[in-house]
């Protein structure tokens, strides 16, 4: 097939993450993918990176014509079976440009926030298919009437052998962040902001860490928040934390971790965090809320605790800290066979092709 996608976000979050991952995964399975993106941004840096064609192009907003415009040059040049975008600000120009041009369009869902009356009774209707990232977002959005069988579910996609157990990684890792043999780091990435529950996950380390000697943490996150976190980790284990900034890499810290944490008390889309962490060997524990739940083997692969509980997530972070090195390495061997198996990049690449191509998608 030949696939036009569009992202011209700036961003390098989930969102840009998926566009990206999926796009090299059908490019590599034969397919034919020429991105619309923003220069200078993280999806075209990327996929340029890969040897992907890239047509630079920008979606200011719903009625840029000049975004509209890179749009039909994608289309001309590629002829596409699809034109697949995934921002919101770009729904609507993407389906005048499809039925302009005749192709069909695919649109992801990534947020959990309301749709608009407008939208959430035209867009599952106009674009050709309707792509949610977990169950989760499919339940959210048939509570707000769009009907069901408008809309399908690809989880996100992850490369497995990017994100992989590597030993000899984590030994220097560990070593780098000054991480004994006997002690367990539980590590927390993404944005430092209540919703991701980061402030409420420090109060849990402050009642868990005078509980477990030997537990460290550490924070993954935006530098400019760093200066409030410390304001609420407790003065006497402050030297118990370990603070770093975004990294484009992350596998490295990913395997200098025991566990990871994903404290969210927004309703997650899915839970990318989860994942990768799982793929390299790391047990999880993450809320019970929105797609988190279908991200993980509850009791085999980590643990799911409620959103907020500041004394469950305590309790449940002795429980690891204090657990056998051996009983955490068996829940991080399941999370990486299950994430292997359920969300590599080919696996979800060959079902968003028998997505696009079923008859019984509803169109």
């Amino acid at each position: 097939m030949n696939f036009v996608f569009v992202g011209t976000s700036l961003g390098a979050r989930g969102t840009e993450t998926h566009l990206v991952c999926l796009a090299q995964a059908l490019a590599r399975a034969g397919h034919k993918v020429i991105t619309v993106a923003r220069e200078g941004g993280y999806i075209a840096r990327e996929l340029r990176a890969q040897g992907l064609p890239v047509v630079p192009g920008v979606f200011r907003n719903a009625a840029d014509v000049r975004g509209m415009l890179s749009v039909s040059r994608a289309i001309r040049s590629a002829r596409p079976d699809w034109l697949v975008g995934s921002f919101g600000h770009e729904y609507w120009p993407l389906l005048t440009v499809g039925a302009l041009t005749g192709t069909p369009v695919a649109l992801f869902r990534h947020l959990n926030s309301r749709l608009k009356t407008l939208s959430r009774r035209l867009l599952p209707r106009w674009a050709r298919r309707f792509i949610v990232v977990s169950e989760a977002m499919r339940t959210n959005l048939v509570s707000q009437g769009v009907p069901s069988e408008r809309i399908q579910c690809l989880y996100n996609p992850l490369d497995v052998d990017y994100f992989r157990v590597d030993e000899a990684e984590r030994a220097a890792a560990r070593r780098e962040l000054g991480i004994e043999e006997h002690e367990v780091l539980v590590g927390f990435v993404g944005a430092l902001k209540p919703e991701k529950g980061a402030f409420r996950l420090a109060e849990a380390f402050n009642r868990a860490m005078p509980r477990s000697p030997h537990l460290r943490a550490l924070w993954v996150g935006e530098e400019a928040a760093h200066a409030h976190l410390r304001q609420l980790l407790a003065p006497e284990l402050q030297e118990r934390h370990i603070l770093r900034g975004w990294t484009r890499d992350m596998r490295k810290l990913y395997a200098a971790m025991d566990v990871a944490t994903m404290p969210s008390e927004w309703v997650e889309p899915f839970g990318r965090v989860s994942i990768e962490a799982q793929a390299c060997g790391v047990p999880v524990l993450a809320s019970r809320i929105g797609g988190l739940p279908e991200t993980m083997l509850e009791g085999e692969s980590g643990l799911l605790l409620p959103p907020g509980d500041v004394a469950a997530w305590s309790d449940a972070l002795v429980t690891l800290a204090q657990m056998q090195p051996a009983q955490r390495r068996n829940m991080g061997e399941a999370g990486a066979r299950f994430v292997r198996e359920r969300f590599s990049s080919e696996r979800i690449s060959r079902e968003f092709i028998s997505l696009l191509e079923s008859r019984d998608a509803q169109v």
